[in-house]
């Protein structure tokens, strides 16, 4: 019994370090979109230049509401409140940047 207590202890800590590396992962990707300086002619602009890897922003951009994503089911399924806490703060000015990021890159 308490070998299941402990278990289940233990995976909730994971998940809890999960969601929040999860969300630093999302912040970090988006700041790589918008750091591009394709992104930033398109923002600029209008159009990205010529040889600007626009499949690859995609994909980051993509990378990033994924991981967000996926920091919100690890902090849900940790149970702990104090993960969902932090995710929730933590998706507040990340939800408009994610929309914009996205929107920039397609």
């Amino acid at each position: 019994m308490t070998m299941d207590r402990t278990h289940g202890r233990d995976l909730a800590v994971l998940l809890s370090l999960t969601a929040v590396v999860a969300m630093g992962l999302a912040y970090l990707l988006i700041f790589i979109v918008l750091r591009d300086p394709g992104m930033t002619d398109k923002l600029m602009n209008g159009a990205t230049p010529a040889g600007t890897d626009v499949g690859g922003i995609r994909v980051t951009a993509v990378g990033a509401v994924l991981a967000a994503l996926g920091a919100w089911v690890a902090a849900v399924a940790s149970r702990n409140l104090i993960p969902v806490i932090l995710v929730m703060l933590a998706s507040m000015p990340l939800a408009p940047l994610g929309v914009f990021v996205l929107a920039l890159a397609f």
